[in-house]
């Protein structure tokens, strides 16, 4: 067996109610913080409230910053980083889902300190700020699993998405509250919950993990493949609780394992079609993925234990389009389109996807040209 390795310094506080112990984590650090969170909805700003109400009755001053919407580009971003630059902050609270938290990382290590744009955006900034604040995230989504992992997804002002990886982007806290995703709308329970399972199966299939992770991954997968379902049919707290317990599994897991061809064409597709959100992409990419690549060298053996894992009917795969086939059908259990030309893209939008996946380099084009085609419809 090859040497791997795992590390994931984030101390969860997990359960129902965990988020009353906000006060009493801020207050080793201080008295003020900043609270990064979005107001956009009735549940949002129920939930808001409610943690506002949490931290008045410690005994927290706080500030908010709301100026976020789903793929945060950094115009926005730097508008919180002048509030962090203006006022002395003890922490960064981040409450919400992958965007918020996303946007509470780079606001936190900005205390103090000058990003270099050019260079995150291009992979070449490397992050150490000793004065960076102490980054308290509070998850209301189940499944983009920022709370738990060192990457930062951001927009540049042309709406591109870019990864940006640092040890600083570790929170110091995460407080899993699975009562907070009861209210979660239907299709955001969906989209989330199947990008907790991408992160599961993807990090599994780049056969980077350790031995003990592998073991939380595929319990975690196993478990979402079962609930997930459920939960679109029935809004039980079991079912919620599970879905927040695995979706930190996967955050886990996709810190040390990484991710792969789902993960990297997906952005591309919300980069340049706003409507569709990261789950989405995920699903549009995910079955294209599974048959190119079910008897890949070098990942064809894990993309079929993946298989495996949702064939609930434990019907007989010959092959990569029998595989894809129950792809699809766990997908569309979910509610989740899984065809491009489903959410109405245009033939313009369907040419800027199809560019950017020729421009890609992370792939051999010959591995990956006939998941462009599927995906783009052979334009």
């Amino acid at each position: 067996m090859s040497i791997k390795q795992h590390f994931n310094p984030v101390r969860l506080v997990m359960g129902k109610g965990a988020v009353r112990a906000l006060p009493r984590e801020i207050s080793k650090f201080g008295k003020k913080c900043l609270l990064v969170a979005q107001d956009n909805c009735s549940a949002m700003t129920e939930i808001k409230k409610g943690i506002e109400d949490i931290l008045s009755e410690g005994g927290i001053a706080y500030d908010v910053f709301s100026d976020i919407r789903p793929n945060p580009l950094m115009s926005d971003i730097k508008k919180g980083i002048q509030m962090v630059k203006n006022n002395k902050y003890d922490a960064v609270i981040a409450v919400g889902g992958g965007s918020v938290i996303d946007t509470g990382k780079i606001l936190s290590v900005s205390n103090d300190y000058e990003i270099d744009w050019p260079a995150a955006f291009g992979g070449q900034m490397i992050i150490d700020n000793k004065k960076r604040l102490p980054l308290l995230s509070v998850p209301t989504t189940a499944g983009t699993g920022s709370h738990c992992t060192q990457a930062a997804v951001i927009s540049d002002d042309n709406n591109i998405k870019h990864s940006i990886y640092s040890f600083d982007f570790f929170s110091t806290v995460a407080f899993v509250d699975y009562s907070l995703t009861m209210s979660l709308p239907g299709m955001l329970t969906a989209s989330t919950g199947f990008d907790a399972f991408c992160h599961l199966s993807e990090s599994y299939i780049m056969g980077n993990l350790s031995p003990i992770m592998e073991i939380m991954n595929v319990d975690a997968m196993k478990k979402i493949a079962d609930v997930l379902p459920k939960l679109m049919l029935e809004n039980k707290e079991e079912y919620r609780e599970i879905m927040s317990v695995c979706d930190s599994c996967a955050g886990i897991c996709l810190s040390n394992g990484g991710a792969i061809v789902p993960h990297a064409f997906g952005e591309t597709i919300s980069s340049r079609i706003y409507r569709i959100n990261h789950g989405m992409s995920l699903a549009i990419c995910y079955p294209p993925f599974v048959e190119h690549f079910y008897n890949h060298t070098k990942y064809g053996r894990r993309i079929k234990d993946v298989a495996e894992i949702i064939n609930k009917e434990g019907s007989e795969i010959k092959d990569g389009k029998q595989a894809r086939a129950i792809m699809e059908k766990f997908i569309g259990s979910l509610g989740i389109k899984y065809k491009l030309k489903d959410y109405g893209a245009s033939e313009e939008e369907t040419a800027k996807i199809k560019e950017g996946y020729l421009a890609q380099r992370r792939f051999k084009p010959e591995e990956v040209a006939g998941i462009i085609e599927d995906i783009c419809g052979g334009m």
